[in-house]
């Protein structure tokens, strides 16, 4: 089985490679909104798209992290030229251990606390994002990407992504990721995260659930917070 989700896993970043839908785009005020196609370089984006994960290692994960986007490419490229000084599965360890920003720290946190013990990191859970190219510049914040049109334009790669591991839960970090998902399975979503929580705290699609969460360092108190990462375990 493994055999054959690499094989798919191998032509879904050929044929990321030879998409073109992000790399001019401009907003209304003609802001350069254009992303950088990182799938480009086959070799790159197999070996490490990010300190988030090693995509193929995770192709039989139970639960699916989706965030918003990777953020700046020049990061990813610092990452990928870390690991290239070595490139060992444990020297790949390392780097996602080495990686301290708050948002992984508070996911694990939330995670680990939730599973009472069915977990002790989030190493072994397959993590991808809405939008799959890499921002220019060096901004995680800025204006320079359009969230919505980048979004619709990457849900076909998402979409095959679910199908070759076939999560049994899926998370979903931010408002985004949760549009994306909601296009491809058309189900409804309210105009903002809070109310959609609020009014749909778990959606069920075919042999799985989706389980919207805050993103990690929102303003949301940690019970809040806790009452979404519930609700995966008691599904499992």
């Amino acid at each position: 089985m493994i055999i054959i989700k690499n094989k798919l896993f191998d032509e879904l970043i050929y044929d990321m490679s030879k998409c073109e839908k992000c790399i001019s785009m401009h907003s209304k005020s003609n802001v350069d909104c254009s992303l950088i196609n990182i799938y480009e370089n086959e070799k790159f984006a197999k070996e490490i798209p990010s300190i988030w994960t090693d995509w193929y290692n995770r192709l039989n994960s139970k639960i699916m992290i989706i965030g918003q986007d990777w953020g700046p490419f020049e990061d990813m490229k610092k990452l990928n030229g870390k690991y290239l000084e070595e490139p060992t599965k444990e020297n790949w360890i390392k780097l996602m251990e080495d990686e301290k920003s708050l948002t992984k720290k508070q996911l694990t946190k939330y995670l680990v606390e939730s599973s009472n013990g069915k977990i002790a990191s989030i190493n072994d859970i397959y993590i991808t994002n809405a939008i799959m190219c890499g921002r220019k510049g060096n901004n995680y914040r800025g204006n320079n990407i359009n969230l919505k049109c980048s979004t619709l334009n990457c849900k076909e790669f998402l979409l095959r992504q679910i199908e070759i591991v076939k999560p049994k839960v899926i998370l979903t970090l931010g408002y985004y990721p949760l549009y994306s998902l909601s296009n491809i399975f058309g189900f409804n979503i309210e105009d903002n995260l809070t109310k959609t929580i609020k009014k749909y705290p778990i959606i069920e699609i075919e042999d799985f659930i989706i389980v919207p969460l805050y993103h990690p360092v929102a303003q949301i108190t940690k019970e809040k917070q806790m009452e979404q990462y519930n609700r995966i375990w008691n599904y499992i």
